[in-house]
């Protein structure tokens, strides 16, 4: 089998509080780039997420990605650098995180909330009983001749 080509464009997802930014970029695209893309989105008006800190210029947060230990995600995060190119280091549809600093320029832990799958206003579906079933179920007499 030919090895698998590289995509024409990237999807990328980036991640904060209930926040979810998609972004669709070349693969030449730098890490400072998706950062001015993402400043965009968090500083427009359609951005009325609540817990979402407030962002005056791009140097108020870092874009990283949760650092993997034999396939498997862990709770760590490392800061992608600026002049990181897309295709050299993300795949497409990763998952990426926005990580803000406080006041002193520190780093404060990442924060995402996973959305639920039943929404708060709707009710429960109703819990159904199983029906008995029958030992007979599929299962006929042969025609008397």
């Amino acid at each position: 089998m030919p090895p698998k080509s590289q995509p024409k464009i990237y999807q990328l997802l980036l991640k904060t509080h209930k926040l979810t930014i998609l972004l669709t970029t070349p693969p030449n695209t730098t890490i400072a780039s998706l950062k001015r893309e993402a400043f965009s989105a968090l500083s427009s008006d359609v951005n009325q997420v609540e817990d979402v800190p407030r962002v005056v210029d791009e140097d108020n947060f870092e874009i990283s990605r949760a650092v993997k230990d034999k396939g498997k995600k862990t709770v760590q995060y490392e800061v992608l650098e600026g002049s990181q190119t897309v295709k050299d280091n993300l795949t497409n549809w990763e998952v990426l995180f926005l990580q803000f600093r406080d006041q002193s320029g520190k780093l404060m832990p990442v924060e995402v909330t996973q959305p639920s799958l039943i929404d708060e206003d709707d009710e429960e579906p109703p819990r159904y009983r199983p029906l008995e079933s029958s030992d007979n179920k599929g299962k006929r007499k042969a025609p008397e001749e």
